[in-house]
């Protein structure tokens, strides 16, 4: 558990840097960072990051806490025990009781152990799922999702025309960013379900919305073109805007969700078969 949580605080603070060295980076200051999907992504990938450190090291703080507490009750249950048993051999040595080993086996040790592997077991289903462990699964379906499909979306369709190039900030955000997520994923035991495409679904809604408000309010790119990316050139190339929104929704996206669905079952097959 701790190498789970100081590997997430490593990563999260590194995505945190990224995304204030990209602020940065940049000589020209016609730079807009808060219009590119990437960013968004990228955003979403630090924010999981963040969350999920937080919640791992509360999970490290409670599991340190019921270590110690178990230790403690085990003291307590053997000092007990010991006790009894030392009155048994006096009880015994004057009686001629039944010898002093089938006390010490007896129904105390059981009883003992049953209440504190219940209590154990009751502490763990408490802190099994709450409100921020939702959270972070419903940041982790987006940034997870959003990372593959800017990955192959970047390189795929937009690098070719892209005048930055490939610097070092284009390679975190369009290729670190779906290493990381999909790293996190075959590393930890969080859960992926295919149906939960809706959250990236309506991520990528919300932000068709804002090119659309930003198209209509005359925004332009870096470059001074009225668009954001050339699939969202609503003007030029309305059919070509149109198409791929429609591409998107209905193939992107679940193709995304079923990538890393397949990541997922990857893990589940090899924890299964070679992690006893």
């Amino acid at each position: 558990m701790l190498i789970v949580l100081l590997y997430r605080l490593v990563i999260a603070a590194f995505c945190t840097g990224g995304i204030i060295w990209s602020g940065f980076y940049y000589p020209s200051t016609n730079v807009k960072w808060f219009i590119y999907l990437s960013n968004w992504s990228f955003f979403f990938v630090t924010l999981y990051f963040i969350c999920a450190t937080i919640v791992t090291a509360i999970h490290y703080k409670n599991q340190l806490k019921q270590t110690q507490k178990g230790a403690r009750d085990q003291n307590k249950n053997e000092n007990g025990i010991k006790m009894d048993a030392a009155k048994a051999d006096n009880e015994t040595s004057s009686s001629n009781a039944k010898p002093r080993d089938s006390l010490v086996t007896g129904p105390v040790d059981g009883d003992s152990e049953v209440v504190f592997t219940g209590d154990d077991l009751e502490a763990s289903r408490a802190t099994l799922m709450t409100w921020f462990h939702e959270a972070t699964w419903v940041i982790y379906n987006i940034a997870s999702v959003a990372a593959i499909l800017v990955t192959i979306s970047f390189w795929l369709l937009i690098y070719r025309t892209f005048r930055g190039g490939a610097g070092p900030i284009s390679v975190i955000f369009h290729a670190i960013n779906s290493i990381v997520m999909v790293g996190d994923t075959m590393l930890s035991s969080i859960p992926v379900r295919l149906f939960h495409f809706v959250y990236p679904m309506l991520y990528s809604i919300a932000y068709i919305t804002f090119t659309v408000i930003y198209w209509v309010c005359g925004g332009t790119n870096s470059f001074g073109m009225p668009f954001i990316y050339p699939q969202t050139d609503y003007t030029g190339r309305p059919v070509l805007a149109a198409i791929s929104q429609v591409c998107l929704f209905f193939i992107g996206l679940p193709l995304c969700q079923s990538l890393l669905f397949g990541f997922f079952r990857l893990r589940v097959w090899i924890k299964t078969k070679y992690i006893k």
